[in-house]
């Protein structure tokens, strides 16, 4: 979330929607390349993943400010986040949640949307540590369309991410599974979904997008696969998308001050309708536009029982995880410094294939290294 937003619900127009770029569907048969080697449990049955979200980064020329510290301490500050976060969690994984990069900015060419995934990404293929990309509502908003990133992604070879599995909505729609430490057995499954960017509301703005229709059905005919090829039990699961779920946010109601409340939002208080087992919540969770009642996606992973959690980003200074219906749902802190957020960090995910419902998960924030007023 930014400024951006804002400015689309003051006026933007039905032109601008386009610019962002019209439905999309992708197959990965449109660009071919060389699969790496599968992932695989280590031999002490671990895999540790490193959630990073909300980079939000841009090359520090194209923020105008004055003071041209600024930019480039912001600049220096997010990078930091990534690098720290790669070195103090030595991952088998890292999976980018979304806004990836701060994709409306006016003045992004192509060159400068390359440059800048290159340099998100550099300590990672320096240190040749898989790679899986979703995408959030921001990564392209001035045209610079999420398929023309993904694509700048997989020419690191040790990205898992494509353009999409299937012919379905958005880009980057894909299942990577992880085999067994002792075979070559599936042993666990990573979703990684496009929660896609923004839908009209009732009053003709726009709004937050969902999970579409077709993206559910692709993942219930592919877990039903996994589930076959695993004996008829479903294949445990964890799932990455950018914008959560409306479950979320179910039970939230406005208190008074005077009242036992969870967090604090311009002025008015309101108690969350989760126990939140650990964590924060520090602004009121977005996740899809309420009045079209977008609850099929997590009603379907309740359905096929396969996802043991799901991380999600966008809400940049929340990292609380709660239950939801015997499902874990994890909120993990915003990376970048070019938007809102005083906390910066990530999310470390250990997964155990001896006991695979069993996930460890630590928030990390990341100090500052500058003195610069950002």
């Amino acid at each position: 979330m930014s400024k951006i937003f804002k400015s689309f619900l003051m006026g933007f127009t039905l032109p601008c929607l386009g610019a962002m770029g019209s439905p999309k569907k992708w197959q990965s048969a449109k660009f071919k390349r060389e699969a790496p080697e599968p992932l695989k449990f280590n031999a002490d049955g671990k895999f540790r993943i490193l959630h990073i979200t909300d980079i939000h980064d841009v090359e520090p020329i194209m923020d105008d400010d004055e003071n041209r510290e600024i930019p480039e301490s912001r600049d220096k500050e997010t990078i930091n986040v990534i690098e720290t976060l790669v070195d103090k969690t030595n991952p088998d994984l890292v999976v980018f949640g979304g806004d990836n990069i701060s994709g409306y900015w006016e003045e992004f060419t192509y060159n400068y949307v390359q440059s800048t995934i290159q340099k998100i990404t550099k300590k990672i293929r320096e240190k040749n540590i898989p790679l899986c990309v979703v995408f959030g509502n921001h990564d392209g908003e001035e045209g610079f369309h999420t398929e023309f990133q993904m694509m700048q992604y997989m020419e690191y070879p040790n990205c898992r991410s494509n353009l999409n599995d299937a012919d379905v909505y958005g880009c980057g729609n894909c299942c990577v599974t992880i085999k067994s430490s002792k075979s070559d057995k599936d042993a666990f499954a990573i979703w990684l979904i496009d929660s896609n960017d923004y839908q009209r509301n009732a009053e003709g703005g726009l709004a937050y997008d969902c999970v579409h229709d077709d993206q559910i059905e692709w993942y219930e005919k592919r877990a039903a696969e996994l589930k076959a090829a695993n004996g008829g039990t479903p294949l445990p699961a964890i799932l990455f998308q950018h914008i959560p779920v409306q479950q979320e946010i179910d039970g939230i109601k406005e208190v008074t001050a005077d009242d036992a409340y969870t967090f604090e939002r311009d002025g008015k208080y309101f108690k969350f309708g989760h126990d939140i087992i650990e964590g924060r919540i520090r602004e009121y969770p977005c996740p899809p536009y309420t009045a079209n009642d977008h609850r099929n996606q997590f009603e379907s992973w309740k359905k096929t029982g396969d996802i043991i959690a799901a991380f999600f980003g966008h809400d940049h200074v929340n990292d609380f995880h709660i239950k939801v219906d015997g499902i874990h749902l994890y909120q993990t802190l915003g990376a970048g410094y070019f938007t809102y957020g005083k906390e910066h960090g990530g999310r470390l995910i250990v997964l155990d294939e001896n006991d695979p419902t069993n996930i460890y998960t630590e928030s990390i924030e990341v100090a500052r290294i500058t003195d610069t007023k950002i």
